[in-house]
């Protein structure tokens, strides 16, 4: 048997952290998510443009370009709340950790690296253990040189560059007195402080302006940009006149003047992040760009350009700073941004957001305006579930970011293929997301940390949207809202029907007509489902939901619980959403519920290490007991995490964290009266793993001859194929942490199969902990 894996989709959202994302002049974007680094291929039409890189063992905490001399990268440092710092280098096209940078005895919160002009390479770390060391790179072995000691200062943010005339590395740190400190020499001792910020700074970039001077700008918490002008200092002969300020300092035996040359007052809220881009080299004879523009970025939900005035009176780039360009939210769910980056010849630019999110926008050549343009992006929390629409349109997910998301493959124009994004978020929500059950194509139901479940029906706005981006028709209620919106302070959605007056009354939705997946700022206020009901009945948080795709509808739902009579399944009729039925059976937290294909029964697992089967009655909607486990015949010795039926609804699996995964299956025997198995069975042998978790369970919707395959989900978040028979199990294929997940796999699903359908390749969607939605094309052959 063969089998070959290729990706599809990556949904993921950086880490919500200042200097968490750069970006190079080849359009590729590195960022942080979770405990991975990620790199984002911007130019790639088509196709997954996200490989996701696992090496450090806590939240990466920064990542950066090393950019060399012509511009080109193919190196990048990240650093990591694990006490390590890492280089990264592309070798024959794949990237590799070429160094790992151990020493400090705390987080890691920033990194900076520079090469020298002999092609050395020299990286500088900041940790939480009040130190910044000194890493160097020669001749492909990398050394600790030094350690400068803070004297319990803690850093926040630093920049290494070379410095003119001296050709030396000069370390530029940032410390929580307000101070910019100065480190230079072969002993990188402090050669100077700039004083000036009123609060923490959390920017640094540095420009050089000739072949004798730099600027350094610095972002601040007390939301001013400081510019610096540090130059070689020649003495000159004393005129008259009004003479600016400059302190002097020495570093690698050479005077250096810094002076203050502009304040910059645009933003107002801190601001998080400064870049410098050159506009045009030496070389350029267009004199209309200017020399360098400035981008910041600010927790006031904006992005600033800022460029020098040209004044007759001043050199060129030595004008009086004006803002020329502004991008940013008016409104909205959103915090700002913590950090912006110029993309390639600085026709582009990107801000990451409070939420994880990528903003980026492009000029328009036709124009000269800035337009957003359509991005990648997910979670930022731990992903709880993944369902599939009946016949896998769409892709939802739900997770502890408290927002469910709708993927579904954009139908790229001029035939370039599909492209999955995110489409809809039909929940933004006040509580962590448990959940999620789909009713129908255009229904709903979610779980949150709360004992409420709350059913969502699909709006006319979306409703249009989805068939002009994936080219599919989905079922709806055509007269039904048009949107809906989040009323202040409220955590129901309210709809919004097709009338301007209570449109512009019910908040800040407004119908958008989209060809192309939507916006950050589209998917928080214009995609929102309206909440159609709340179903009352838990006594604690709902944690596991089921439903039904045949006639009759039925959900199933269970919460939190440590009694027999909280840990009771509910049984709802999906068509007046009344409850009919409580099964009760375990003592403990039912830990996840499935129908079976045909909705005839009802399978649940729970932490009291049993698993629960109800049949529903001939001609009812009534379900009985039929089969549950105890502790004469349960194999499983610990919770029981995950289960999952066969597509032809002949066997179901277990799987639990003693490592063991169960196939069970119904026999042609007599029941025995003495056995709480009633007429089912063990299937086969176990799958017996030591030292791990099987956390998520699903059969591919295909039969391979006699064998059945198996996708199952670990803690460790590797997923693994295999192939059963009753005669045993045989690994067809592993994904490892870098193409899976690197935390907990919470959820497997496979994309269910049609005849109508042509595409032979199997769809599985998996979810975890560390924050990312990912689908997989398998074929077995």
């Amino acid at each position: 048997m063969k089998v070959s894996v290729d990706q599809v989709y990556t949904s993921v959202a950086c880490n919500r952290i200042p200097e968490i994302v750069d970006w190079n002049n080849e359009g590729i974007i590195c960022f942080g998510a979770t405990n991975a680094v990620v790199i984002y291929d911007t130019t790639v039409k088509g196709k997954d443009p996200l490989t996701t890189l696992c090496h450090h063992r806590s939240i990466v905490n920064s990542v950066k370009w090393i950019h060399k001399v012509n511009g080109s990268c193919t190196e990048l440092v990240s650093c990591s709340a694990d006490k390590t710092g890492a280089i990264w280098s592309l070798e024959d096209g794949v990237w590799k950790v070429t160094s790992t940078l151990t020493g400090h005895t705390d987080g890691v919160t920033c990194v900076s690296a520079v090469y020298t002009r002999e092609n050395d390479l020299v990286v500088y770390t900041a940790s939480i253990d009040s130190t910044i060391r000194v890493w160097e790179r020669c001749n492909g072995t990398t050394t600790h040189r030094q350690t400068i000691d803070l004297h319990s200062g803690l850093c926040l943010t630093l920049h290494a560059h070379l410095l003119p005339v001296v050709n030396k590395p000069v370390l530029f740190s940032a410390l929580d007195d307000h101070k910019i400190h100065i480190f230079a020499g072969d002993d990188y001792h402090r050669v100077h402080t700039l004083v000036g910020h009123e609060d923490w700074v959390r920017g640094l970039d540095v420009l050089d302006i000739d072949n004798s001077t730099i600027l350094l700008a610095s972002a601040s918490q007390d939301t001013y940009i400081r510019l610096w002008r540090i130059q070689h200092h020649v003495e000159e002969p004393t005129t008259g006149g009004i003479r600016v300020e400059q302190k002097l300092f020495v570093a690698h035996e050479t005077n250096w003047s810094v002076k203050l040359d502009a304040v910059l007052a645009g933003h107002e809220g801190w601001v998080y992040g400064v870049q410098w881009h050159p506009c045009r080299s030496d070389k350029d004879t267009n004199k209309r760009l200017p020399v360098f523009r400035l981008l910041s970025s600010s927790l006031d939900k904006t992005l600033i350009v800022w460029e020098p005035d040209s004044s007759p009176t001043r050199g060129e780039g030595e004008g009086a700073w004006v803002e020329r360009i502004r991008v940013g939210e008016v409104g909205g769910n959103g915090l700002g941004f913590y950090g912006s980056r110029f993309g390639p010849n600085g026709k582009s630019f990107m801000g990451h957001g409070y939420n994880g999110s990528f903003h980026i926008w492009s000029v328009c050549e036709e124009t000269g305006q800035w337009e957003p343009q359509v991005v990648c992006g997910g979670h930022f929390g731990g992903v709880q579930a993944v369902r599939w629409e009946a016949r896998g349109r769409y892709l939802t997910s739900a997770a502890a970011d408290q927002t469910t998301r709708l993927h579904a493959p954009w139908l790229l124009p001029n035939g370039q293929g599909t492209e999955w994004h995110e489409i809809g978020r039909p929940q933004v929500h006040g509580y962590d997301m448990a959940g999620l059950a789909i009713v129908s194509s255009t229904v709903y139901a979610s779980a949150a940390e709360e004992k409420v479940i709350r059913v969502f029906r699909a709006p006319h706005n979306f409703l249009q949207n989805f068939k002009n981006i994936v080219g599919e028709e989905l079922d709806g209620d055509t007269e039904g809202p048009e949107g809906a919106s989040v009323p202040s302070l409220g955590l129901s959605n309210k709809a919004v029907f097709n009338d301007t007056e209570q449109a512009e009354d019910d908040g800040y939705f407004v119908p958008v007509d989209l060809k192309a997946p939507p916006t950050e700022e589209t998917l928080q206020q214009n995609t929102l489902w309206p909440e159609t009901h709340k179903l009352y009945g838990h006594g604690y948080e709902v944690y596991a939901l089921a439903a039904t795709t045949t006639s009759p509808g039925l959900l199933a739902s269970a919460c939190r619980a440590t009694t027999a009579e909280h840990a009771a399944v509910l049984i709802w009729e999906t068509s007046n959403w009344q409850q009919i039925q409580k099964l009760v059976s375990h003592q403990l937290t039912v830990t996840q519920l499935e129908f079976s294909p045909d909705g005839l029964r009802l399978l649940s697992v729970s932490r009291d290490r049993r698993w629960t089967l109800y049949q529903r009655q001939e001609g009812s909607k009534w379900f009985d007991t039929v089969a549950t486990t105890d502790k004469s015949n349960g194999v499983h010795a610990r919770i029981i995490w995950c289960c999952a039926w066969a597509h032809d609804g002949r066997v179901f699996g277990t799987g639990s964290r003693d490592g063991k995964v169960c196939v069970w299956s119904k026999t042609e025997c007599q029941p025995n009266p003495q056995s709480s198995l009633g007429q089912y069975a063990l299937h086969g042998k176990p799958l017996e793993l030591a030292n791990t978790s099987v956390t998520a369970l699903a059969f591919a919707p295909t039969l391979l001859g006699d064998a059945r395959v198996v996708a199952t989900g670990f803690e460790s978040g590797v997923v693994r194929l295999y192939s059963f028979q009753t005669d045993g199990w045989s690994l067809l294929y592993e994904l490892n942490n870098s193409a899976a997940h690197h935390l907990t796999v919470k959820q497997l699903a496979f994309r269910p199969r049609h005849e109508d359908g042509d595409d032979k390749r199997l769809l599985l969607a998996s979810c975890g902990s560390d924050h990312l939605v990912r689908i997989h094309s398998v074929a077995i052959s």
